[in-house]
């Protein structure tokens, strides 16, 4: 038994490796489980009976990225922009396209959908994490600080310079540090403002216009 478990694991892993290179390089409507099959050397049947449907199986692959993402996350170091976004940027130039992809798929598979909501998430936190020293204490501040850097950072940007303005991966790093550094420095101004009434994050006294300090 210990035996055939073994061998199960094994098609099993081989399978999704070869949908990993299959649903990087197509689109997910291009991609076919008998491809899959034969690049995995097993019957289209062996897939059908492991996965059931091309849809559970894309979900199990992209579900292989979570702890690979999460390790490439953790090198960044805290408030270092030029760290976070080279992170960010080599973790989209492995899977951007597909991240594309796959947002245009929420509407037609909901398990796909709440996999990007999930991402979506993670991604708000790792931000608010990364540069939690560097954000305003006010909540309205610091909602709109965390939304301009995630907007900075987010793959459909990596999308618009590296694939619509065909811009290299230096141009694309130059052009994201300077969002994300602009979306910080911006947030500083936010706290300290007085039109804004929100807490100065460094002396911790509210300024608002008509509110003594």
């Amino acid at each position: 038994m210990s035996a055939r478990a073994e061998a199960a694991g094994q098609t099993r892993a081989r399978i999704v490796s070869a949908a990993r290179e299959r649903f990087l390089d197509a689109p997910y409507d291009d991609v076919t489980l008998a491809g899959i099959a034969a690049d995995a050397g097993v019957s289209t049947q062996t897939v059908l009976n492991q996965f059931g449907t091309k849809e559970d199986l894309f979900l199990a692959f992209a579900a292989e990225f979570i702890p690979e993402i999460d390790a490439l996350r953790a090198t960044a170091r805290p408030g270092d922009v030029r760290a976070v976004v080279r992170v960010v940027l080599r973790q989209y130039e492995l899977m951007g396209d597909l991240n594309v992809r796959a947002l245009e798929l929420e509407h037609r598979l909901p398990a796909l959908a709440e996999i990007s909501h999930t991402g979506r998430i993670n991604h708000q936190a790792w931000l608010e994490q990364i540069f939690a020293d560097e954000l305003p204490t006010g909540r309205a501040a610091r909602r709109t600080t965390v939304h301009a850097l995630y907007a900075a950072t987010d793959v459909y940007l990596w999308k618009v310079l590296r694939r619509d303005l065909r811009a290299s991966l230096a141009e694309t790093t130059r052009v994201m540090e300077r969002l994300v550094r602009g979306a910080l420095v911006d947030s500083v101004t936010t706290a300290t403002s007085p039109d804004h009434g929100e807490t100065d994050r460094r002396t911790g006294q509210n300024h608002q216009k008509g509110t003594p300090p």
